[in-house]
């Protein structure tokens, strides 16, 4: 974690931070959002990990191949060695990103208002948030197979006027979500 990093670096002032180390405490998400004045956080909604299984396997086997063919490239000399770094710093790189993707998006529920922060890469960032008086419908959906097994799903808010609706996808247990938002907006209203 980042704190750890920071840490290692002020117990160990010789030691230089690596190129990767430095890269993932830029990467780390912070928050991309204020609290206002006596807001308070009561849930924080991140999509299931179950979803992103194909992709972070993909990645990991992006960083691992490379060092089933490391004789063997490093044989072909400058150029085998350049393949090598290329295709496993590529692949931590994809690694790192599809693992900030996940813990970047996020739905907040604060007990004022709704914050939807979809991150779609390291230098991508949607934030849309709503308060519960602009919320005119919440509802969920699980829709296919996997996501009936697994009890995954979509919470949507239909929001009043030309704002776009709050579209979150692949959320555990999308019904306990939505009651407790419906349960704000009565509060609210």
């Amino acid at each position: 974690s980042r704190a750890w990093l920071l840490h290692m670096g002020k117990k160990f002032p010789g030691m230089t931070a690596s190129l990767l180390a430095q890269l993932f405490i830029l990467a780390m998400p912070r928050e991309p959002f204020e609290l206002k004045p006596h807001e308070e956080i009561l849930e924080t909604v991140r999509q299931t990990l179950i979803t992103h299984i194909p992709r972070l396997s993909l990645s990991v086997l992006w960083v691992l191949v490379p060092f089933f063919f490391l004789f063997p490239l490093f044989r072909q000399g400058i150029a085998g060695i350049v393949i090598f770094f290329g295709l496993a710093l590529s692949g931590i790189i994809f690694l790192l990103r599809q693992m900030l993707r996940w813990s970047g998006t996020m739905l907040v529920l604060t007990d004022k208002r709704v914050i939807d922060i979809d991150r779609r890469g390291f230098f991508d960032r949607v934030v849309t948030e709503a308060s519960y008086e602009q919320i005119d419908e919440a509802s969920y959906r699980i829709k296919g197979f996997w996501a009936t097994i697994f009890r995954y799903g979509s919470i949507r808010l239909a929001l009043r006027g030309s704002a776009a609706d709050i579209q979150f996808d692949r959320v555990v247990c999308p019904a306990r979500i939505h009651n407790l938002i419906n349960d704000l907006r009565e509060e609210h209203h």
